[in-house]
This record gives C-alpha cells, sequence and structure tokens, in this order.
C-alpha cells in the first residue's frame, strides 16, 4: 500500500450546513483490488463529519427513493456548495487516476441504504458497474462512510465471471423483472433462495476486495469494475440518519488522459 502525506485545506460552504473542511494531515492511500486496478482510501477525511450527519437528519424530508437503482434513499446536493469537495476529486484523484480534472462532470449528493433484503429488486442482488453513456468517457465514484457502526458494512468488489448472464437478466428486468427473475434462478443457485444482499463470491462474480467501513474514511475507485455494499447484517439497517448506512457519494465522468 502506497502512502501520500498531506491533503490541502479546502474550504466548502453549503445552504443549512456550516462550512466544512478537509483534514490538512490526512494519508491518501492506494490500496490493490486486482492485478489491473485499485482504490485509493482516506481516513479522517473531513474535519466535522458529524454536521453531514446533522445536516441529513435536520433535512429528511428532502431525501427520496430512486426508482430502480439504489435500495434506499437519496439527496442531491447543489454542486455549488461542494465545490472545493469537487476540486479535491478533480485534483488530487484525477492525478492518481489520470484523468484530465477541466471536463470532469460530477454529480454529489447523500445517500443511505434502507431496504430490507426482500425489498431487493433483481438488479440490487447483483453487484454492478456504472454504464457509460459515451465511450470516450470514464466513470469513477467516492463515498465518504458517516456511520460508526462498522457492523453495517462496507464496500466490496468484483469481477464478473458470467457477465453474458448478467446483461441477460437486466435486459429483461427492464421489461419484466418476474421474467429476470426466474431467468436468473434458472441459472443461479443464489436466486433460488431468499433475497439477500450479496456478500460473497457466487456463480456469477467473485469477490476480490472489501473495504472495510470506518467513520470518516473516504473511498475513491473506477465505476468500471463491478462493486456493491458489503451488507451481511441487514436487520441492523434504519432509517434513522443518526444510525444508519449514510454515506456522502459522488459520481463522475471523465475524460482520460
Amino acid at each position: 500500500m502506497l502512502i501520500y502525506h498531506g491533503i490541502r485545506r479546502y474550504h466548502c460552504k453549503m445552504s443549512g450546513l456550516a462550512t466544512i473542511r478537509l483534514n490538512p494531515n490526512a494519508e491518501i492511500q492506494r490500496q490493490r483490488i486486482a492485478e489491473d486496478t485499485f482504490c485509493i482510501i482516506v481516513d479522517n477525511f473531513l474535519e466535522d463529519p458529524d454536521a453531514l450527519v446533522e445536516f441529513a437528519a435536520k433535512n429528511a424530508e428532502q431525501f427520496s427513493i430512486p426508482e430502480r437503482s439504489y435500495p434506499g434513499v437519496m439527496m442531491r446536493l447543489d454542486t455549488d456548495a461542494l465545490l472545493d469537495f469537487d476540486r479535491f476529486i478533480r485534483n488530487r484523484m484525477g492525478k492518481a487516476f489520470s484523468f484530465l480534472r477541466g471536463n470532469a462532470r460530477l454529480s454529489t449528493g447523500l445517500s443511505m441504504v434502507t431496504f430490507k433484503p426482500h425489498e431487493l429488486t433483481n438488479y440490487q442482488r447483483l453487484c454492478h458497474t456504472d454504464p457509460r453513456n459515451d465511450m470516450a468517457r470514464r466513470n469513477y465514484a467516492a463515498l465518504v462512510y458517516l456511520y460508526a457502526d462498522e457492523a453495517l458494512g462496507g464496500t466490496a468488489f468484483y469481477r464478473y465471471k458470467r457477465p453474458d448472464i448478467i446483461y441477460r437478466a437486466l435486459e429483461l428486468d427492464m421489461q419484466d423483472p418476474k421474467a429476470a427473475a426466474a431467468f436468473l434462478a434458472e441459472h443461479t443457485a443464489v436466486f433460488r433462495q431468499p433475497p439477500r444482499y450479496i456478500s460473497e463470491s457466487n456463480e456469477l462474480a467473485d469477490l476480490l476486495y472489501i473495504v472495510p467501513p470506518r467513520f470518516n474514511r473516504f473511498v475513491f475507485y473506477s465505476g468500471e469494475i463491478a462493486h456493491s455494499a458489503h451488507i451481511t447484517s441487514p436487520e441492523l439497517l434504519t432509517t434513522d440518519f443518526r444510525k444508519g448506512r449514510l454515506t456522502l457519494n459522488c459520481f463522475a465522468s471523465v475524460v482520460p488522459k
């Protein structure tokens, strides 16, 4: 694991939230996922992460459930209020992952996993990649864990073994979720069992690496490697923003150098 010292101090103002700062003494760690890919981990990333937790709790009515992909609630944040956080991703992560900082398209928000296993869609029971809309661009994702209970789980990375089955199932799912579920049950034992979050290798994908959760830990990775929240204790999921699996998320569409 390679260590890089020193993060510049950035200031970020957000409506309804006091200025948040990045810890200038935090260490940027490069963590290998597989032979050809890695992620960046930064512990003690924010100087006051509790401010984001309180902001989420006080603005609970602003969260909504997205149509298909995310197993919980999300609230998009105004990117104008996060210019310095964005700048850190453009500059520091752009250097680490060799993408151009000037043409990055960023979308940032708060998210919290709340679904119980029986509520999961077919898609939410699979690991996934972040699809490209433009083949000239690449997708990356960042998150900051904003929960203290590490039993709520971290982030897992996988390698597809049967992408043909996964992609066909997702095509079916757009038209007929029941047909997609039957197709998956036909080809995999895991879909013949009661619904659960993916947390280990199965017939469709091999588990490569798990980022352990830690309060105020930042993680940045390529969206083109299959990934999923690593949830092994779904009974702990809650709608209480001060106790739940709350994260700050940023999705980046970038142009590689």
